[in-house]
Formats: C-alpha cells, sequence, structure tokens
C-alpha cells in the first residue's frame, strides 16, 4: 500500500475529548481527519479508506502492544509514521511499541506543543532510539546543589511509582552516593575502559545484561545508583561514547536516567546535547551565573535548556536580581529553588519537620517541566 498525491497529512483517533481537542489545535491548517475512537475503531476505519502521512492512534484499553502494532500495520501503508498516545506508563509498553516500529509514544495527558513537537520530528527523519526511556542530564557549577537536585528528583520520581537509574560521573567527589543512602558497585570502571577501546569502531559494542547488572546498586524504592567507586575512576577518563552507550543500556532497564558530574566540559557539553532533556543549574553568584551563561550559548537554541536558580545559604553573597537579568539577557530562570536547612533532608529521603514545601514544589516544578520536555527525544 503506497500514499497517494493527495493523502492527508495526518489522521488521528483519540479515545478521550482531551486528547481530542489537543490533537485538533495541533494539527490545525493541515490537511487532517480527527475523531473519537479506540484502536478496534481506527482499524476498522483505516482498513476502509486511504492511508496518510501521519497517524496519531490512542492506545487506551490495550493490554498487548506488540499485537496492536501488527494490526495497524495490515492496515497503514509502509510510509505511513505512527505515533501512539496512551496512559501505560512503563518502560515494556513503550519499549515495545518502539521495537514494533512505532515512531513516537506519547503519554497521556498530551499538550499541542507534544503533539508538534512529536510531528516535527517525524518529518525531519530523526536518528533512530537506541532505547525507551529517557536520560536526563544536569549540570551546573562546583557548590551550586546539582548533586542535591538530582537526588530530590531521584526521590520524586521514586514516589511517583516511576524507576529511575541516577548516574554520578564525578571520579573523585561524588555525592550522590551518601545522598541517596547507597553504596556505588563495582565494575563502572572496567566496564567504561572496555567501552573505550570500541569508540572508534564501526559497530557498538554489545552490553552484555550482566555488565549492566555488576555497576548498578539497586534501592528498595525503584532506584539504582551509578557511581565509581572510591579511587576507582578510570584513567584515562571514559569517552563521551563509552558514556553514551552505558545511558542508552541504562535507558532501556528504567523510564529515567538521570546523569551528573561530568569530569570535563567536552562530555558535558556532547552528554548534554545527546540527552533528551537537560538542566542547568546556577547560583546567583559571578562564577555560577558566567558558567550558566556559557552554558546555555554553548548549548544554543538547538537543545532547550530547564534554567534553575538555586539560591544561596548567604544572602549577602548573591548577586542583585537586576545583574541576574542582565547576565541572562532576555532568559529567566524557568524555576527558582529556594534555600532552606533542610533540603539534604529533602535529598536524603529523611523526614523533617522542617522541611519545606516551597523547595518541595520546586522539584516538582523541575521534575514535570523535565518530564515533557523528554517526551520527544531531539535528533542529535
Amino acid at each position: 500500500m503506497a500514499l497517494p498525491s493527495d493523502s492527508l497529512h495526518a489522521r488521528g483517533f483519540a479515545a478521550d475529548a482531551r486528547t481530542l481537542r489537543a490533537l485538533r489545535e495541533a494539527l490545525a491548517g493541515h490537511k487532517v481527519r480527527v475523531q473519537r475512537g479506540r484502536l478496534p475503531a481506527a482499524i476498522r476505519t483505516l482498513a476502509a479508506e486511504p492511508a496518510a502521512r501521519l497517524l496519531f492512534v490512542d492506545l487506551d484499553g490495550v493490554a498487548d502492544p506488540e499485537m496492536a502494532a501488527r494490526e495497524l500495520a495490515a492496515v497503514c501503508a509502509a510510509e505511513t509514521a505512527v505515533i501512539a498516545i496512551g496512559s501505560t506508563d512503563t518502560a515494556q509498553f513503550a519499549r515495545t511499541l518502539f521495537q514494533c516500529g512505532i515512531a513516537d509514544y506519547l503519554l497521556k495527558p498530551v499538550s499541542t506543543l507534544q503533539i508538534r513537537e512529536a510531528c516535527a520530528a517525524v518529518f525531519a527523519d530523526p536518528a533512530e532510539r537506541a532505547y525507551a526511556g529517557r536520560v536526563v542530564a544536569f549540570a551546573g557549577s562546583a557548590g551550586s546543589g546539582t548533586s542535591t537536585l538530582v537526588a530530590a528528583i531521584a526521590r520524586a520520581i521514586a514516589a511517583d511509582g516511576r524507576t529511575a537509574s541516577v548516574v554520578d560521573l564525578d571520579p573523585v567527589a561524588a555525592r550522590l552516593p551518601e545522598l541517596l543512602g547507597i553504596a556505588p558497585a563495582d565494575g563502572l570502571s572496567a566496564l567504561l575502559d572496555s567501552l573505550n577501546g570500541h569508540a572508534s569502531a564501526d559497530t557498538e559494542p554489545v552490553i552484555a545484561p550482566d555488565q549492566i547488572d555488576d555497576v548498578c546498586a539497586p534501592a528498595d524504592n525503584g532506584l539504582s545508583l551509578v557511581a565509581f567507586t572510591p579511587l576507582a575512576a578510570p584513567l584515562p577518563s571514559p569517552s563521551s561514547a563509552a558514556v553514551c552507550r552505558l545511558l542508552a543500556n541504562l535507558a532501556n532497564r528504567t523510564h529515567l536516567v538521570l546523569v551528573t558530574g561530568f569530569p570535563d566540559g567536552d562530555m558535558r557539553l556532547e552528554i548534554m546535547q545527546r540527552a533528551d532533556a537537560r538542566v542547568l543549574q546556577f547560583e546567583p553568584t559571578l562564577s555560577s551565573l558566567s558558567a550558566a551563561v556559557r552554558g546555555l550559548a554553548l548549548l544554543g537554541t538547538n537543545y532547550p535548556v530547564t534554567l534553575t536558580q538555586c539560591l544561596p545559604r548567604m544572602p549577602k553573597s548573591r548577586l542583585s536580581p537586576a545583574h541576574v537579568r542582565y547576565a541572562l539577557g532576555d532568559r529567566r530562570p524557568d524555576v527558582v529553588i529556594p534555600f532552606d536547612p533542610a533540603i539534604h533532608a529533602i535529598a536524603t529521603g529523611a523526614k523533617s519537620k522542617r522541611t519545606s514545601a516551597a523547595y518541595r514544589n520546586a522539584v516538582r516544578e523541575v521534575l514535570k517541566r523535565v518530564l515533557q520536555s523528554a517526551t520527544v527525544a531531539l535528533a542529535d
């Protein structure tokens, strides 16, 4: 079945009114047809009408994603790109869809922005995804609280019932093992050293499941930590290609991979560019703000960033809001994270009467933005 020259730009099926409205708003201005209907109705309709270039199909109520993908393939043209929408938030469900040829999977509730980005990604022919989860890169100047933010976000992810792999690449002063209360497992140095030898190879090396098991230190709440054991950092430093290969494998095991602690600026830039979402944190001091401005300039507009401002312990050390606005130009922080004496307790999951609701709300806002940004992976 081939696409006719006058085929629809997009065809859409939505199981609920909210998704239907988002599809209609996002696809306005194109030759489209969108209607209410779940997968069985979509299969019946598509079998009797000309194929479209792009298909949005609602998979609510679907228990077998592989069967759903096969049924869709039977009624769609080979050139039709299929984007699934659904409420099932598991790595296995999404991974099966990707393996069966589904172009993308959007988790409900979907926004018009997510749908437009998914369309753009399909028609821009992005690089093939090698993993089903999402990789989020965090960077910030020393002392800006980046590790504490990562730990707090990891705890929030676990509280939501998702799984996450937390990767701390700092070879000397990794803080996430302490913040998460997880002792790192042996094996990271050896694995990255072995992958370094394949950095220039034509084919990517295969990482066996037991090799991933060896570097992951699991916790009871769905979190796992990947970090160097003390005095075990590899020498020379691992290549960016080796680290990216590791992150892709981790992202096929958990919903989210949170990575930070980059040993050098080149690796930090490359991994942030290749990540599905990125967070850049600064505190309003001259050195930290300068680093943030440089980071934004290097990433440019092609790599959207969630910019977070973490207020320092000592108010007198802060630059004024006017100085911050001047340095950032037209850009403003997406989230301002207040200082709270109990932030260490929050990050480690300890209960404290001094826990700040404002801090927890800020962490939740960062997580919300990260999840929205990571819904569609950017092309390299």
